[in-house]
């Protein structure tokens, strides 16, 4: 599988403003790579990750998938959002089969792909629970599945673990290095988090703040699986984070009071912090 990224740029334009997203976005992926797409809010991460899947029109440029121009989304793309987006009437089983059924797989097709990967997920026992039922990472859980079902080489992610808590969050980033692993898809991954993206992926692709461009990649070298707690990754994630904070100090500076800083926020948290640890 290859995957290209041609000049993409994406303009909005409203009554009162024209204003680009994405300006001339040149990036290429290999097999079985894990990217991930790190930047400030606002900088078109989500929207690139769109494109690529089909579901937005760029401005400019195209996407190549296997030589050819993506236009429209397809079965050779899988897609994971922030949310589940599970059908909340069906039962676990069936939210996994949907994509398969829509794509007219018979029955007994889905029925044993759907069981291979909630066994993936480690999910089985609750195939026949309701979505009311799981916790939120259960829920993420099955909306893994679920795109690992259509058997797409790329997987794209858009902040899938971004509302969850942090240790539920720690387990799913273990999980998702050890499916990645076992099926060698390609996997691009949208966050804004530095460190679940040095955690995750084999590339970092920090993107500068509104118009999102590539600012710098980060090719990460450290051992897998690898944990948050490691000394390497957050040394890793310190260097990527020098070049983040000048895109995020960008944005803050456009949406808070002229006296924030970020050395004056970091500090005023550490006070606070060490004022909280002497009580």
């Amino acid at each position: 599988m290859s995957l290209v990224v041609d000049g993409i740029s994406k303009r909005f334009v409203t009554k009162n403003k024209d204003t680009f997203t994405l300006d001339n976005i040149n990036l290429s992926f290999k097999q079985g790579e894990f990217i991930c797409l790190l930047g400030p809010s606002g900088c078109g991460k989500s929207t690139l990750l769109n494109i690529i899947a089909g579901l937005e029109k760029p401005t400019s440029g195209k996407i190549l998938l296997n030589d050819k121009e993506v236009k429209e989304v397809g079965p050779d793309k899988a897609f994971m959002f922030q949310e589940a987006a599970l059908f909340p009437w069906l039962k676990v089983i069936d939210n996994v089969e949907f994509g398969m059924k829509m794509a007219g797989i018979s029955k007994e097709e889905r029925r044993e792909k759907a069981l291979k990967y909630l066994k993936m997920v480690h999910l089985t026992k609750f195939q026949n629970s309701f979505v009311h039922e799981l916790s939120g990472g259960m829920r993420q859980r099955v909306s893994l599945a679920r795109a690992l079902t259509l058997d797409s080489e790329l997987l794209l992610m858009d902040e899938p673990f971004s509302a969850l808590d942090s240790q539920t969050k720690s387990i799913l980033q273990l999980e998702l290095q050890k499916i990645w692993w076992e099926t060698k898809k390609t996997v691009v991954f949208v966050t804004h988090n530095v460190e679940e993206a040095v955690l995750l992926g084999d590339r970092v692709i920090v993107m500068s703040a509104n118009p999102g461009r590539v600012k710098r990649e980060f090719k990460i070298q450290l051992a897998r699986p690898r944990e948050a707690q490691s000394v390497d990754l957050a040394y890793v994630s310190a260097q990527v984070m020098k070049d983040l904070k000048e895109e995020v100090e960008k944005v803050a500076k456009a949406e808070y009071d002229s006296d924030w800083s970020i050395e004056k926020n970091n500090v005023l948290y550490n006070s606070t912090n060490n004022m909280g640890d002497g009580l």
